[in-house]
């Protein structure tokens, strides 16, 4: 009857890498530096490399480490699997670098109603790969410059550069249910965290009214924002689009002046690869519906700069 001798293992990349730096430098101090391992571990994955082939691979004497005639062998067929693994990876993460497509927003891009867009690009684009970054609007022009991201959101008032098309998002008042607003007080705010053309704009009305207010809490995060004017911290203003989603109250009052409409932007990079066009494209779409479906009184329409 034939008998099979147990294997001792399936050979390690990160041993095949070792065993080729120890060739390299041919001394097991400098090896463990180089790795940054201590000589002992080095040692002991060296005896391992030699359980799992089964050959001694190693002369040790006066003058340092010598390969031995499998030791040479080895070291061959070790820079071959290296450079096959290393060409392998290289090639498949180039392949996946090339469906990535980035997007750039700025904080309060959580208010511009484009989550459908970005639903439906995962949906019927899966070969697309979205990654979204958030910065300031600053960085987000001087990211565009570098192609990376390369496209973004972001308030017009903060951008140098000219955006290829805008589009507005009228805010409401909101409130917890059942939210009374007590004239003898100063008015509880929850604001968007950082600078904020349209936070400005609401706060001067107020001022213009005079209406005393506090900042009660402060977040980037939508979510969190949301979270605190449903506890009853204050009252925020967001679209009405997520004021029902988010199952809280308009709030209607003679004494709150309108709340005011932000206006976003859409930024392209000097060069815009093929792949980043059907992003391009869903966006532009989502925005028109979303200025089409929360349009008042005031006209506020997706436009194209001339």
């Amino acid at each position: 009857m034939a008998t099979h001798r147990k294997a001792a293992g399936d050979l390690d990349l990160a041993l095949l890498r070792t065993f080729l730096t120890l060739v390299s430098s041919g001394s097991l101090g400098k090896t463990a530096a180089s790795i940054d391992k201590t000589q002992s571990a080095v040692s002991q994955q060296m005896l391992r490399l030699e359980k799992i082939v089964g050959q001694k691979l190693f002369n040790r004497g006066r003058d340092g480490i010598t390969l031995t005639h499998h030791g040479e062998l080895l070291e061959t067929y070790s820079k071959r699997a290296v450079e096959l693994h290393d060409e392998m990876l290289a090639r498949f993460r180039a392949e996946s670098a090339g469906r990535e497509v980035t997007l750039g927003v700025s904080n309060a891009v959580a208010l511009a109603g484009l989550t459908p867009a970005m639903q439906r690009l995962q949906a019927f684009h899966p070969d697309i790969e979205l990654r979204v970054v958030m910065a300031a609007p600053a960085k987000l022009d001087t990211m565009l410059t570098g192609g990376d991201p390369h496209l973004a959101i972001s308030e017009p008032s903060f951008m140098r550069r000219t955006p290829i098309a805008t589009w507005g998002v009228p805010l409401h008042w909101a409130a917890q249910k059942d939210s009374t607003i007590d004239q003898s007080k100063a008015m509880p705010l929850v604001l968007f965290e950082g600078p904020c053309s349209w936070q400005d704009e609401m706060l001067n009305s107020l001022r213009s009214g005079g209406r005393e207010w506090r900042v009660t809490f402060a977040s980037s995060s939508l979510d969190a924002i949301l979270a605190a004017t449903k506890s009853g911290l204050g009252i925020a203003a967001v679209p009405a689009e997520v004021i029902r989603r988010s199952k809280l109250v308009s709030l209607k009052s003679a004494s709150l002046p309108p709340a005011p409409t932000i206006e976003f932007g859409l930024y392209q990079a000097t060069a815009l690869p093929k792949r980043a066009h059907t992003l391009l494209e869903m966006i532009q779409t989502s925005a028109f519906k979303q200025t089409q479906k929360t349009q008042t009184n005031r006209e506020v329409g997706l436009s194209t700069p001339s």
